[in-house]
């Protein structure tokens, strides 16, 4: 209970803004809901500007998501997205990609996002980060930057990132952004090869220094770690992040990051948004639960909650623990001749049942 009340603590420390008070105001307001009226608002909306990338990571899941050919959703578009989000409860928004930095517009979304109400963050291999980007993105709005590292050791980093020199660059990023008053959070994939090595082990070490949250996704075989079943992890791996998550206070999976539950916060709590509109439950999930263009927000969120998996906060990582949902997926190709990704309703019936 006491580890449970020391990460609640932890994050309110991130999410708390007093230079943002309709943001506070909004957070109080949620958890008076939450505590008092049992309601089960939407927490945060997950959005790919672009799947444009300066690195080669050995993982990407953008790859397979990437269709050029269909258009994307403006900042207006976002905008009235973004509202949506916001009746539905959100208070985060986090802008992601490829590499949100690359991308002039990424202001313009931030902005359609109403950055005054809510904490904003930004997924970023940090190369792209200095001085001047770190002014403009706290200028915008921008309250915390998730920085992705992937062992503590330059080489072994920069090896998986596919440029040399990735690390150094951003460990210094890292470091001005903390020194000009931006919050950082570390995130790594936690796979079956990496979770006991010394490089991963370098990594917590590294974030216990900068005093700064690690998140760790679990790996799931898609992008280019498609049908890749060697990273999953096994039961005794789980075990042993179960057991670093006890030992580092500052190790964090999405399952520590829910507003009170502990589980999958897939579709209660969070939402991803492609650069084309179509809503997913979460990065890693590459079905389709609606599009922004053809349904509201609410419409589809209270549609994917009739889905059992989605209903209530499961104890496994569907897209990395879950293996009978793994093969499930991959034994459809994803995609309709249009490009879109293929919907739920496709691959699932709506009344399976998880163990």
């Amino acid at each position: 209970m006491l580890r449970r009340i020391n990460r609640y603590i932890l994050n309110f420390r991130y999410a708390f803004r007093p230079k943002k008070p309709l943001l506070v105001a909004r957070l109080t307001l949620t958890y008076l809901k939450i505590l008092f009226l049992k309601s089960a608002p939407l927490r945060y909306v997950d959005f790919a500007i672009d799947y444009g990338c300066n690195l080669k990571c050995e993982h990407c899941f953008a790859t397979a998501l990437e269709k050029k050919e269909r258009p994307f959703i403006n900042p207006q578009e976002f905008g009235r997205v973004a509202q949506e989000a916001m009746d539905l409860g959100a208070v985060n928004f986090s802008f992601q990609g490829g590499e949100p930095t690359m991308f002039a517009k990424l202001y313009d979304y931030i902005k359609a996002c109403q950055p005054h109400k809510n904490l904003v963050s930004v997924t970023t291999n940090a190369v792209l980060i200095d001085e001047k980007m770190i002014h403009r993105l706290k200028k915008a709005g921008v309250d915390i930057l998730t920085v992705s590292l992937d062992s503590g050791i330059p080489e072994e980093h920069d090896r998986f990132r596919g440029v040399v020199g990735s690390f150094d660059k951003t460990l210094n990023a890292i470091r001005l952004s903390l020194k000009m008053g931006l919050q950082v959070t570390i995130g790594a994939t936690a796979s079956h090869q990496n979770i006991r090595s010394e490089g991963f082990i370098r990594l917590l070490d590294l974030a216990h220094e900068l005093g700064v949250i690690m998140f760790i996704a679990l790996a799931s075989p898609l992008g280019r770690w498609k049908d890749n079943q060697g990273v999953l992890l096994t039961t005794d791996d789980r075990e042993y992040i179960d057991d670093l998550l006890k030992r580092y206070p500052l190790l964090r999976t999405d399952f520590e990051a829910n507003y009170i539950n502990w589980g999958c916060g897939a579709v209660k709590e969070i939402l991803y948004l492609t650069p084309y509109g179509d809503v997913l439950a979460c990065p890693f999930l590459h079905f389709s639960l609606g599009n922004i263009r053809k349904q509201s927000l609410k419409e589809i969120r209270d549609r994917a909650l009739k889905y059992d998996f989605f209903k209530d906060y499961y104890k496994r990582c569907l897209a990395a623990e879950d293996r009978d949902f793994i093969l499930k997926m991959s034994e459809n190709n994803f995609y309709n001749p249009d490009g879109s990704p293929m919907k739920i309703e496709q691959i699932f019936d709506i009344k399976k049942k998880l163990n």
